[in-house]
């Protein structure tokens, strides 16, 4: 497996951390492939994190380790995982990739998990038709754009 170098904390930089074998993670990554922007997806279930790289996000995050997990995930349900420490979960996301909570978006000395998918778009500021007035926020506009239509 090929072990990821230093986390980019460039400002022309768009980093998504990630697993492919999540819905979230596929998903999100699909909204940045149509972009024109330079970005580095590292997706963890091919491309090793180290568990300084882990902590370091975290840390950037304000969140320990663990709450990169989401143990709803984990295959033992009756392990009890409050005694668990950094190492522990460091182990635990670099062996079962599908665990990672929400993918990781890294631009500059900003770092967020992305949470739904079109959310990575306003976090590196991408302009998408779409993003900021949907149907559910604003009534749609109906008026007739052209003299022929009618909507009555």
């Amino acid at each position: 497996m090929k072990e990821m170098g230093g986390i980019a904390r460039d400002d022309r930089q768009l980093t998504l951390i990630y697993s492919s074998n999540t819905r979230v993670g596929k998903h999100t990554l699909s909204y940045l492939q149509g972009i024109d922007e330079k970005i580095e997806a590292i997706d963890i279930s091919k491309v090793k994190v180290t568990g300084t790289q882990w902590v370091e996000l975290a840390k950037a995050m304000g969140k320990e380790v663990g709450d990169l997990v989401d143990k709803r995930k984990m295959e033992d349900k009756d392990t009890n995982t409050s005694e668990f420490g950094t190492d522990d979960w460091i182990k635990i996301l670099q062996n079962n990739n599908e665990v990672l909570t929400q993918p990781i978006a890294i631009n500059g000395k900003r770092t967020e998990q992305i949470e739904n998918p079109p959310d990575v778009m306003n976090f590196f500021g991408v302009e998408s038709a779409g993003i900021e007035k949907t149907m559910h926020t604003e009534k749609p506009n109906i008026a007739p754009k052209t003299e022929d239509e009618n909507f009555k």
